[in-house]
């Protein structure tokens, strides 16, 4: 009797797909499959082997990574392509702050994504011979810590993070206490204004309005541009929306709850509120670094003109090419306005920029196919 699967050896394995005798990437476990029963039966063994690490720049650093490796002072915009030792120059720069007797502690490293953190860490960490670890952070991690320690200082319950219901909560009980015409919202949608669902759908357009710094006025602006009632309605919402949030910070700030996008902003109005802890937060940092400033948002440039502007040592690691969270709200042009919105002082001169030009990581066709497609790509950058 037939096992339904020819006895004739394939290529592929019947249970995996995949070609016996080629190694997977992602893992290291031993695989056997076949058909195991019948007068046909085949068996096949192979085993799966995790590839290799991402390979690194070269041990020595070249001319332009010892350029930034070497900056001390003032703002630096550092450019780079894929496999130009961004990540590794930036690993280095800190080390080496740290070897000349910079306090760990007065270094913050700002990253977009907590897998960012947690690989950073783990590359600095493994060459750390001090007991003092700088500060690698999520823009969103860093300002919790801010309110965080402005709650403790002012002997208030430290803050928490709001949940997606919570928020929805809120949300609906706002819509509850408004009459649809009031704030003008469209016939069409007063059946669901009183909805779950329709307080989903105004969290998640308030959110993306947080990470792109747009106000009511600037959504209001947009809903006249385009000829949206319903976002004239969310624009008028969202002013309440924001004075209710204005009210808990600076009444009973006891346990107070931030949404997830409103973390960033509440940090900066706080520092910028609060001029002495303003100071001494710029006095507690010796320099700042940001990877993948292409993935940053308006709302955490702001909070880091707020931090590390005026010509503080701040450098900034990007690849305009490579930004891929415009849909949480990141802006590849502010690569482009880095230099001019973080000048140095006392001249007022546009920031420095070096541009990593080698790629230690691919091939010299795949470079050449990554430079025609960057080419089309929209924007002015052109590195």
């Amino acid at each position: 009797m037939r096992s339904g699967i020819s006895s004739r050896p394939t290529r592929r394995g019947p249970r995996t797909g995949r070609v016996p005798g080629v190694a997977p990437p992602w893992s290291d476990i031993a695989v056997t499959s076949g058909v195991t029963t019948g007068p046909d039966a085949i068996r096949r063994s192979y085993r799966l082997i995790r590839a290799s690490g991402e390979p690194e720049a070269p041990r020595v650093p070249d001319d332009l990574q010892r350029a930034v490796i070497a900056h001390t002072a003032g703002p630096l915009l550092v450019i780079g392509g894929p496999g130009t030792g961004k990540t590794t120059t930036l690993v280095r720069s800190v080390l080496a702050r740290i070897a000349e007797g910079v306090d760990p502690e007065g270094i913050l490293v700002l990253t977009f994504g907590r897998r960012g953190v947690a690989r950073l860490r783990d590359r600095i960490e493994s060459r750390l011979t001090t007991t003092g670890q700088p500060q690698l952070r999520t823009f969103h991690g860093y300002a919790f810590g801010l309110l965080r320690r402005a709650a403790v200082a002012a002997g208030d319950e430290p803050p928490r993070l709001l949940t997606g219901p919570e928020q929805d909560l809120v949300i609906r009980e706002l819509l509850a206490g408004w009459e649809p015409a009031v704030l003008g919202w469209p016939a069409s949608l007063h059946p669901a204004l009183r909805t779950r669902a329709f307080a989903q759908e105004l969290r998640d357009l308030l959110l993306r309005c947080a990470e792109r710094g747009i106000g009511p006025a600037g959504l209001d602006g947009m809903a006249r541009a385009h000829q949206r009632p319903d976002w004239a309605a969310a624009a008028r919402f969202f002013r309440e929306y924001l004075q209710v949030l204005t009210l808990r910070e600076t009444g009973d700030r006891a346990g107070a709850g931030y949404d997830y996008a409103e973390l960033v902003q509440a940090a900066t109005r706080l520092l910028r509120r609060d001029e002495a802890l303003l100071a001494a937060e710029r006095r507690r940092l010796s320099c700042v670094y940001v990877d993948e400033l292409a993935d940053t948002d308006p709302a955490q440039i702001e909070l880091l003109a707020t931090v590390a502007g005026a010509g503080a040592h701040l450098v900034a690691f990007a690849d305009p090419d490579a930004s891929t969270f415009a849909f949480r709200g990141a802006d590849p042009e502010i690569v482009t306005s880095f230099q001019d919105g973080f000048p140095r002082t006392p001249s007022d001169q546009p920031a420095a920029r070096i541009t990593l030009a080698t790629a230690y990581r691919s091939t010299s066709p795949l470079l050449e196919a990554t430079r025609r497609v960057a080419a089309r790509l929209r924007g002015p950058a052109r590195h």
